[in-house]
């Protein structure tokens, strides 16, 4: 079904491409033309023969060659590649067929013409491959071997065409024990156990992988391994491993083995202070009620960034500030200048005393974030400082609405083709700076694409720019369907600004679907209670009808927690049934709370979808001086 978004799309385009005509050698698209390139486009894209000279003139011409290429790779000769890069500089088409040009050299062993075809920063892994591989046959040298060395040792399987850069480095002696053991730690630290055993071939006891591997899977019985009554340090490291993996299942009975192989065993400072560090965050997930002791206990020097994070958040959640003070004090400065630490730095010295806590909180309220809004309520401080005006882009936008790769993406949108649209919009983005990025961005606004905006933007970094980031999307569905089951417009934008980015076809790797990211099982249930009866899965991709059952699933959550939108908020994310385990036994304020959420991904989220709140409230109802200020509208969380 077509979305009100697509027809939107089409009459933007249409003023959009006549304005272009004077600048542009292509003529203004029409059906037939349209018609003609998908099914030119389908054909070659299965290997078929097509004839589409007659649209010759098309500005999406270069997919149709690009693809005729791309489906007989093998049987096309260097010519013919060479051409297809000349005639369509600068591309992600080119720059894909110049990777293509560059494996089919490899193969050739023509490594001077690899020499002279390479451009730094293109092609990905795959160009760096054939690159280092050709530069290791013309020039070795140290550094040479270094860079193809950096391009093996990854947590990550590479692709095949590296195979015989990697044959090489073996072939030289370079891969070694010493090295292969170095890239099994980085997989099995990212649970890639087939790239583990797959390179402990090269290790002088290969059995050592497989029980690695066996001490991920079932760790208690593991630790009992003859082989780890041994006392080299390949021993100790798995049995840390070990220790972790197990934490992560019981954090009691990690204890009671790590004491005892400490008993038996002799670990570095460095390895006693991590496996210490991961089993204290285990229990700060837990929400241990001695977890903050223990992990106050390992020397600040020594603990992991990760556990410093948690001695902070349990020392707020249990309410000690001087162990929190000290917690924020040993960050790395990186970490303890956000926002978040910051407010919570400038609170703790206020409960202790401190001079000029208002001063530490200047810089944090004009950030447009949760801690910067927290910030300005407890200065006092108007918001219009942080949710600004949005500028005038007009009279920049032309300027990348006429970008040849723009208009490629601005034409595949308009015909339907949005996978291809994203490619040709994120590789001209790598090519701008910010200023450029941040005009790309209302340019994206202007035909109509506000996930484009928002992702565009995020690359800046720039979270001030309330303008671009907010867009009111939708502004009367949303309304009437935050009103017709009793919850505010403004907590609605802020889900639907957090889980789609108001793109209606969006779909989650856990199959959410549509603008409020709705589970296909939570949509059944909540068109049940509303008695939906025609309700389908396919419903959720249309705005209306998400919107309807994503507000409705709000207001139930709302009730189920009394009121309290961040409860509400937390269980749209995570499921209602986790709230009640994370909720403490005495009342805290939510900010405390929010902060020792276990999940990373609520944490964020609910932190986010409050801020985006207040961001569309104010844009709502700040003219009339009806919005509500952030601090009002979080209630302290305890039990119920």
């Amino acid at each position: 079904m077509k979305s009100a978004l697509k027809i939107i799309y089409k009459s933007l385009l249409g003023i959009v491409f006549l304005l272009f005509l004077s600048h542009n050698s292509f003529a203004y698209t029409n059906q037939k033309q349209v018609n003609d390139f998908h099914e030119a486009y389908d054909k070659l894209h299965k290997g078929q023969l097509y004839d589409s000279s007659h649209l010759k003139g098309y500005i999406l011409h270069p997919y149709l060659d690009y693809e005729r290429l791309k489906q007989n790779i093998k049987t096309s000769n260097n010519q013919s590649l060479l051409n297809f890069i000349h005639q369509n500089p600068p591309s992600w088409l080119s720059d894909d067929i110049n990777t293509e040009l560059l494996i089919k050299l490899s193969q050739q062993q023509q490594w001077g013409q690899i020499l002279k075809f390479y451009k730094k920063g293109q092609g990905g892994i795959k160009a760096r491959c054939v690159n280092a591989e050709a530069s290791m046959h013309i020039r070795p040298s140290a550094a040479i071997n270094n860079e193809a060395l950096k391009i093996w040792l990854s947590a990550n399987s590479r692709p095949k065409v590296c195979d015989p850069l990697f044959a090489l480095l073996v072939r030289k002696g370079l891969v070694n024990d010493s090295r292969a053991w170095q890239r099994i730690t980085l997989a099995m630290d990212k649970g890639k156990t087939g790239l583990a055993r797959a390179l402990s071939k090269y290790l002088n006891e290969p059995s050592l992988v497989n029980l690695w591997i066996n001490l991920r899977k079932h760790p208690l019985k593991n630790l009992k391994n003859k082989r780890l009554k041994n006392k080299d340090g390949r021993s100790t490291q798995l049995i840390a491993y070990g220790i972790k993996r197990l934490a992560r299942k019981n954090t009691e009975t990690a204890r009671s083995q790590w004491n005892k192989f400490q008993r038996s065993h002799t670990f570095s400072t460095k390895l006693k202070a991590d496996v210490e560090s991961y089993i204290g965050v285990r229990e700060a997930l837990n929400h241990n009620p001695y977890a903050l002791q223990k992990l106050a206990a390992i020397p600040a020097t020594l603990r992991s960034e990760e556990a410093t994070i948690w001695t902070a958040r349990m020392a707020l959640r249990q309410g000690d500030w001087r162990k929190l003070r000290s917690a924020i004090d040993s960050m790395p400065a990186e970490t303890k200048t956000k926002d978040r630490w910051r407010y919570w730095r400038a609170q703790t010295g206020k409960r202790l005393g401190e001079k000029n806590t208002h001063q530490q909180l200047l810089p944090v309220a004009n950030n447009a974030s949760f801690y910067g809004f927290l910030a300005a309520d407890e200065l006092r401080r108007p918001y219009s400082a942080q949710i600004k005006p949005t500028r005038n882009w007009s009279q920049l936008t032309p300027r990348i609405a006429n970008m040849p790769s723009m208009q490629r993406a601005t034409e595949l949108y308009a015909i339907g083709k949005p996978k291809l649209a994203k490619k040709e919009w994120f590789w001209t983005l790598k090519k701008l700076n910010k200023q450029d990025k941040l005009t790309a961005a209302a340019y994206a606004l202007e035909i109509n694409q506000p996930f484009l905006a928002i992702i565009t933007v995020s690359q800046t970094k720039d979270w001030n720019q309330t303008g671009l980031r907010f867009p009111m999307e939708y502004q009367s569905l949303v309304s009437n369907s935050a009103r017709k089951h009793g919850i505010i417009p403004a907590w609605v934008y802020g889900i639907m600004r957090r889980e789609s980015a108001f793109d209606p076809q969006i779909v989650s790797s856990a199959n959410a679907k549509g603008l409020m990211q709705i589970l296909p099982a939570t949509a059944k249930n909540v068109a049940r209670k509303l008695g939906i009866r025609s309700h389908r899965t396919s419903d959720l991709f249309v705005p209306e009808k998400n919107a309807n059952l994503g507000a409705a699933y709000l207001s139930q959550m709302l009730k189920r927690f009394k009121g309290n939108y961040v409860k509400a908020t937390a269980s749209y994310n995570a499921g209602p049934g986790r709230i009640p385990r994370w909720t403490p036994d005495k009342h805290i304020s939510a900010p405390r709370w929010i902060e020792s959420i276990p999940f990373e991904e609520t944490r964020n989220y609910v932190r986010a979808v409050m801020s985006y709140t207040t961001i569309y409230d104010y844009k709502l109802h700040a003219r009339n001086n009806a919005n509500q200020r952030l601090s009002k509208r979080l209630q302290a969380v305890g039990p119920n």
